[in-house]
């Protein structure tokens, strides 16, 4: 991801994300635990999560490589003075320490996720945590991914694995959003779609109880894995 101008159907897919707002919050109920004061926000894309944490009291330090995302971010969240937007790449140092790293729906779109890795960790204080979301399962790899600029999509495994080699404790592996993968195989691999249906992520938008209660059930299986790291 070489900070190039947004991609339509990037934009289209951070649109229709931002509009779910009960996947938002279930997703900011799951990071909630692990933040500290200080965060790094890695691709903060349109700042849907950035200002959650905004409003949460919590000082951020936004990346997004590309411009238009960039911009869009300023604007969104113009005056507030706990935020700091940085126009660079997961993998470009930053001033530290920060207590709490966040990388959601990011690392997937790096060339080099070793290295990007590598440099989050050196950013975090010592114990502080990277709390990660990617995509899951290479088998759900289809014209969606590749519309949105995914590299790869990663199996439980290796992503342990990836973590560990680059410096952290792993504290947290697991699939999460079974029902999501369920609508991801029909439309990117069965149907053919390039883009996540409206339709479909309302619904699903819809049912974000039922998914905490699905969650209750440890399953084999997920659109994405959630991961949470300590710096070592």
């Amino acid at each position: 991801m070489a900070g190039s101008e947004t991609s339509v159907a990037v934009r289209e897919t951070l649109d229709a994300m931002d509009d779910a707002k009960r996947y938002n919050a279930w997703l900011y109920e799951r990071a909630r635990p692990y933040l500290g004061n200080l965060v790094l926000d890695v691709g903060a894309g349109t700042g849907a999560f950035t200002e959650r944490l905004l409003a949460d009291g919590r000082t951020v330090v936004a990346l997004e490589p590309d411009p238009n995302l960039a911009a869009s971010l300023r604007e969104r969240l113009a005056g507030e003075a706990a935020l700091t937007i940085v126009q660079a790449e997961a993998a470009e140092p930053q001033d530290g320490p920060f207590d709490t790293a966040i990388c959601f729906n990011v690392l997937e779109h790096v060339d080099r996720d070793t290295e990007a890795l590598e440099t989050i960790r050196i950013a975090l204080a010592p114990g502080g945590r990277l709390l990660l979301l990617v995509p899951a399962h290479p088998a759900l790899y289809g014209n969606i991914d590749r519309a949105l600029g995914h590299e790869r999509r990663y199996r439980r495994a290796d992503l342990h694995r990836l973590l560990e080699q680059t410096g952290y404790q792993v504290e947290a592996v697991r699939p999460v959003n079974p029902i999501g993968a369920l609508g991801w195989f029909v439309s990117s691999r069965v149907l053919g779609r390039d883009r996540i249906p409206k339709g479909p992520l309302r619904f699903y938008d819809a049912v974000v109880p039922v998914l905490r209660v699905v969650e209750a059930i440890p399953l084999p299986f997920g659109l994405s894995l959630w991961a949470v790291a300590r710096a070592a």
